[in-house]
């Protein structure tokens, strides 16, 4: 695999991703055998390294030219004879390892430009990179390690945490990010929220007073927004993942390890439990509670409390089965309208 925009570090040696994974393979396995790079099953090379996590590709496993491939044991004998199997019950997780070693994640060069905009008395921890242009405004702390890309704005007294990645052209304002942070090009944290009082004698605005909390591990996609909170704060917990142009109103809290993917418009002081699912193009109304691993399959729209481990979808969402109900019944009376129209 060649990309000009992603530097690979160097090769890697069949031991180096044994050892890696803790994987134990037959002593006349050449372990010094050299692999340049991680290809799909389709297009790799004997000096390549691929995996299978989705049966779909059962038929490029079989036809792959790989050297190695990293593949669920029920998939092993599908594995050509000049290809050798790594087994995990993982291949995924165990794949993305294995590229880190291709391709380390970004490190701070611990160079603050002198074009960056920072403030004294800012705090800034060891081995931080600010590049051109950013700035950094009084009472900033940032972690050790940590890397803020060109024109991204710190507002004052904002925090965050060790080895955190933020990219270029973000605002963050009214919040404190813990530790391993990923923020991507064009996020928006902390703005106020969209609070006002409505009445016939017109809008009257509700200032916005909370700030944002966020825990360690978390990935904020790009364009991204996240309100501050009116009076409590927006939370968002440790291990989440949300994915590119999510609005996340005021007072909303989120759970550890939820997944929250593009487009979806989480309304005012609803919470959501840990290890939630929420696929593309959601909408979940206000001041309501998702359990703990809930899953709300895409375009759906929530608009009433769901309870723990439900999944859920429609419009307004339902139990998933009684969804399918509705489909078939729907199908059904539309081909029972063809038919009297045929009479």
């Amino acid at each position: 695999m060649h990309n000009q925009f992603i530097k690979k570090n160097k090769d890697v040696s069949l031991q180096q991703i044994l050892s890696l994974l803790n994987v134990a393979v037959n002593n006349d396995v050449n372990k010094t055998l050299i692999l340049t790079g991680i290809a799909p099953l389709n297009t790799a090379l004997q000096e390549h390294i691929s995996f299978l996590h989705n049966a779909k590709y059962v038929n490029d496993l079989e036809n792959t030219k790989a050297g190695v491939v990293i593949v669920h044991p029920d998939f092993k004998d599908k594995v050509p004879n000049s290809t050798l199997a790594i087994e995990s019950q993982e291949p995924y997780r165990d794949f993305g390892k294995v590229m880190n070693l291709f391709y380390p994640k970004p490190q701070s060069t611990g160079v603050i430009s002198n074009k960056a905009d920072v403030h004294q008395t800012a705090v800034i921890g060891r081995n931080v990179q600010i590049d051109a242009f950013a700035s950094i405004k009084a009472g900033v702390k940032i972690g050790d390690n940590t890397i803020i890309k060109s024109h991204t704005t710190l507002g004052e007294n904002v925090e965050i945490g060790d080895h955190s990645y933020v990219e270029e052209n973000v605002t963050l304002s009214h919040c404190i990010i813990g530790r391993f942070a990923n923020i991507k090009t064009g996020a928006r944290v902390g703005q106020a929220g969209f609070g006002f009082h409505m009445d016939a004698k017109g809008h009257f605005d509700i200032q916005q007073l909370g700030c944002v909390r966020i825990g360690d591990d978390v990935q904020i996609g790009s364009n991204t927004t996240i309100d501050r909170g009116s009076q409590s704060d927006t939370i968002i917990g440790n291990h989440v993942r949300i994915d590119n142009q999510v609005q996340i109103a005021h007072n909303v809290e989120i759970g550890d390890a939820s997944v929250i993917v593009a487009q979806v418009g989480i309304a005012g002081s609803t919470k959501l439990g840990k290890f939630v699912i929420v696929a593309g193009q959601v909408g979940i109304a206000g001041h309501l509670k998702i359990g703990n691993f809930v899953k709300v399959a895409g375009g759906s729209g929530i608009m009433r409390d769901i309870e723990d481990g439900a999944t859920v979808a429609g419009r307004p969402a339902v139990n998933v089965k009684d969804w399918h109900r509705q489909t078939v019944a729907l199908k059904k009376l539309g081909q029972k309208k063809q038919e009297i129209k045929g009479c």
